[in-house]
């Protein structure tokens, strides 16, 4: 890592790293894990998050500080094309920075430590494309020579091939109304065969634990008024079984109802121009101050500063 980089990073606001995950489509932020609903979070017209069901879901980061994001997990694999600024990915002795105008491919499952680092210009943009893993699936060829991607799959410099299929994959998710779902399909899968020519290419996700099975279906529902027993309920387990699961992968049902409830929000402030009231209701807070103190225990800063704000 490059001397200036370090310095700024030991300067930077650092999440807290007590909760083992963070669950986030691409991450970068959250909306882009489980399943999302149809449509898009309700924002104007330049910074929204578009969900296509059966094809994938789309969005643009905006971050005006330079922020570290602790234990993200990636749970769809997800394109990002980073055009302002610097994303550093960081597990363990692993570590992998992509430039302005370079992509990364993640896979499903994997955690990553995330720093956005804005440029001179005080901006770090980026566009995801988090892809539905059945799509996925169906795409990739049992026999394929090219290697998959174990962890991350850096794009130093892109093709112009490439750059149109991400362009186009967008656009088909972006506006459902003026792209059939055919077509949709065939672009998202034009997308992924420009990532096998680039020398990689998504494989199908190991079998997941309990825990992403319980944080699949709170992120369904992240504002809703969830209890352990209505929990057990929806899932055919007793209190006993969920508290023993949840707690052989690291987790309570509190801890992770909680970590869900705050990678929504992050992807919400990252990726759409809702306000922060706004945002601490979509994810089943009617205080904002209250929310915010959440926030700053999970990541360590507040939500205002992914905007550009010091308090």
């Amino acid at each position: 890592m490059s001397e200036e980089l370090l310095k700024g990073e030991q300067e930077m606001p650092r999440g807290d790293s007590r909760p083992r995950h963070s669950v986030v489509a691409s991450g970068e932020a959250a909306a882009i894990t489980a399943t999302p609903k149809p449509g898009v979070i309700s924002a104007p017209m330049d910074h929204k998050i578009f969900v296509r069901p059966a094809v994938g879901v789309a969005a643009r980061i905006v971050q005006h500080n330079r922020l570290r994001y602790s234990n993200i997990v990636i749970n769809r694999p997800v394109i990002i094309l980073v055009e302002h600024g610097t994303k550093i990915l960081r597990n363990g002795d692993y570590e992998l920075t992509i430039k302005a105008g370079g992509a990364v491919a993640l896979c499903q499952d994997q955690v990553f430590d995330v720093i956005n680092a804005a440029d001179a210009a005080g901006a770090y943009q980026a566009r995801w494309i988090a892809f539905d893993p059945d799509l996925v699936l169906a795409q990739s060829p049992p026999a394929s020579m090219t290697p998959p991607i174990e962890r991350a799959l850096a794009l130093k410099a892109p093709e112009r091939g490439f750059l149109d299929a991400y362009r186009l994959a967008t656009e088909a998710i972006a506006t459902p109304d003026s792209v059939p779902e055919a077509i949709a399909v065939h672009r998202v899968k034009e997308l992924l065969i420009w990532l096998d020519l680039s020398g990689g290419r998504f494989t199908s996700p190991r079998p997941g634990g309990f825990a992403p099975r319980v944080r699949a279906l709170l992120m369904s529902e992240p504002a809703e008024d969830w209890s352990g027993a209505g929990l057990c309920g929806t899932l055919g387990v007793s209190e006993a079984t969920l508290r023993r699961k949840l707690s052989a992968e690291g987790w309570s049902f509190q801890s992770l109802l909680a970590d869900v409830r705050m990678s929504v929000a992050m992807q919400l402030l990252q990726s759409t121009n809702l306000s922060v009231l706004h945002i601490a209701q979509e994810v089943g807070y009617e205080s904002q101050s209250r929310f915010a103190l959440r926030f700053r225990a999970r990541f360590g800063f507040a939500p205002s500063a992914i905007r550009g704000h010091k308090r």
